[in-house]
C-alpha cells in the first residue's frame, strides 16, 4: 500500500497547480520497503534545511503498516510531541504528523498512486523548498545565462518558464540572439525541467562545447553552473541561485535547533466527523464556557516555565515546556471529556416521563361475556361427565 509524504509548515506555500487546477503542497508517494528522509542528495525525500541531518530518519514497511525510525539524528524525530528513541520503530497511522528538525511532515497511507520517476520528483521537491525559502527573503531565484566572452558580452537571458525551449543563435527570433558570425542561425537551446537546466546542440556547424567537451547533437545534456559553454566565439555562464543554495545546504553541518526556533504544528486539513450529533470540546474550552455562568468558578491555565503561557514549541532532549497540543494530560485525564450538544447545552436532554393510565371500569358487556364463558365451561364439564358414565 503506498504512503504519501507531504511537507507541511506554518507558512505553507503551494508548489503550483495540480491537474484539477487547485494548488497543492509538495509531496511524494512511495510504494517501497524503505524511504530515507534527510538533507543529503541520496535521500528519497530531500529536506534542504540545516536542522535536518543528512540521513535523519527512515520509513520502513512492516507488513501492511509503515513505521518511522530515527537514525540517530542531531535534532531528533518527534511524533505526537514525543521524541523517538533512535533505532526504535514507531507505527505510522494515516494523517499522522512528524517533526524532523524544523520541518513538519504529514503521512497519508493509500489513496494515491506511487510517484513516477522518483529521482526527478525528489530533486524537484528539494528545489521547490529552497526556492520558497529564498523567495521569503526576497532573493532572486531565476536561473540566468550570461555572456561572459564574445561580441555580446554582458547580455543576459532569464530562464523563467519551466519546460520552455529557449533558442540560442544568430537569428533574430532566438531568445538569445548573438551577433557572432561563427554561430548558426539556431545553434543551441536550453530548457529547465525539475530545477535542472539542459543544453542541446541543434546540429550546428561548429558544435557546442560544455566544460571543455563537445556535446552530442540532438541530446539534452545537464548543464551545471560550474561549467562554461562555448557557442562559436561566445562563452556563456549559467547562474542558478537555487541550485547553489541547495548545494550549500547539503554540504553544511547539522544545526543544533534551539527551543525558541521550533515551529508549532500546522493546522490539519481535514476534521473527522462528529459522532451522534455531539461536538467534543477541550476541557479548557468547556471551563471557559462554564465560567461565564452564574456561580461558577473560572479556571486559569498555569503558565509555562518560560513564561509564555504554555505556547512554546516542542523541546529537544528535555527543553522548554511542550506545545499546547502536546501538553501532558491533567491528573483526571482518564475521565470522559465533557460534550457540547447541538442545542448549546453541556448536559443531556431529560428523559420523557411515562404516562400512567387509570383503572378501567367494568361494563355490562364485560359481565355478559364473563357469564357466557362460565356457562360454556360448566356445560362442557357436564357433557364430559355424562360421556364417562
Amino acid at each position: 500500500m503506498p504512503i504519501t509524504v507531504t511537507v507541511r509548515s506554518m507558512n505553507e506555500r503551494p508548489t503550483g497547480s495540480s491537474t484539477s487546477g487547485a494548488s497543492k503542497l509538495p509531496s511524494l508517494t512511495f510504494d517501497g520497503p524503505r524511504i530515507v528522509l534527510g538533507r543529503g542528495a541520496g535521500a528519497d525525500v530531500r529536506l534542504p534545511d540545516p536542522s535536518v541531518s543528512v540521513r535523519h530518519a527512515t520509513i520502513r514497511a512492516q507488513g501492511a503498516e509503515y513505521a518511522i525510525v530515527d537514525e540517530g539524528s542531531t535534532n531528533g524525530t518527534f511524533m505526537g510531541g514525543v521524541r523517538l528513541v533512535p533505532q526504535t520503530p514507531r507505527i505510522i497511522k494515516s494523517g499522522d504528523l512528524a517533526r524532523i528538525g524544523r520541518l513538519w511532515l504529514e503521512f497519508v497511507i493509500g489513496q494515491k498512486v506511487a510517484t513516477s520517476d522518483l529521482g526527478l520528483a525528489t530533486r524537484e521537491l528539494a528545489f521547490v523548498l529552497v526556492r520558497n525559502a529564498l523567495n521569503s527573503h526576497g532573493d532572486d531565484t531565476v536561473a540566468k545565462l550570461r555572456v561572459v566572452e564574445g561580441p555580446n558580452i554582458g547580455l543576459v537571458l532569464r530562464i523563467v518558464e519551466p519546460g520552455r525551449v529557449y533558442l540560442i543563435g544568430r537569428a533574430e527570433h532566438c531568445d538569445l540572439s548573438l551577433a557572432d558570425p561563427h554561430c548558426s542561425r539556431e545553434h543551441a537551446s536550453v530548457t529547465k525541467r525539475a530545477g535542472q537546466v539542459f543544453l542541446r546542440d541543434y546540429g550546428s556547424s561548429h558544435g557546442v562545447v560544455l566544460g571543455g567537451a563537445r556535446i552530442p547533437a540532438g541530446c539534452d545534456v545537464p548543464w551545471r553552473s560550474s561549467f562554461m559553454a562555448r557557442i562559436g566565439n561566445t562563452v556563456l555562464a549559467l547562474d542558478e541561485p537555487v541550485a547553489a543554495a541547495l548545494a550549500s545546504l547539503e554540504a553544511a553541518v547539522d544545526e543544533q535547533l534551539a527551543d525558541k526556533d521550533v515551529p508549532g504544528p500546522p493546522q490539519m486539513r481535514s476534521r473527522p466527523p462528529s459522532a451522534r450529533g455531539a461536538i467534543p470540546v477541550s476541557r479548557a474550552a468547556f471551563s471557559s464556557r462554564a465560567s461565564s455562568r452564574p456561580g461558577s468558578t473560572p479556571r486559569v491555565a498555569s503558565p509555562s516555565k518560560n513564561g509564555e503561557g504554555g505556547n512554546g514549541g516542542e523541546g529537544s532532549k528535555g527543553g522548554n515546556a511542550p506545545a499546547a497540543g502536546n501538553a501532558p494530560p491533567p491528573a483526571d485525564a482518564g475521565a470522559i471529556a465533557p460534550m457540547m450538544y447541538i442545542d448549546g447545552s453541556t448536559s443531556p436532554p431529560p428523559r420523557p416521563i411515562p404516562v400512567r393510565r387509570g383503572k378501567r371500569k367494568v361494563t355490562v358487556i364485560d359481565v355478559v361475556v364473563i357469564t357466557l364463558a362460565v356457562v360454556i365451561i360448566v356445560a362442557s364439564i357436564g357433557g364430559l361427565a355424562w360421556v364417562l358414565k
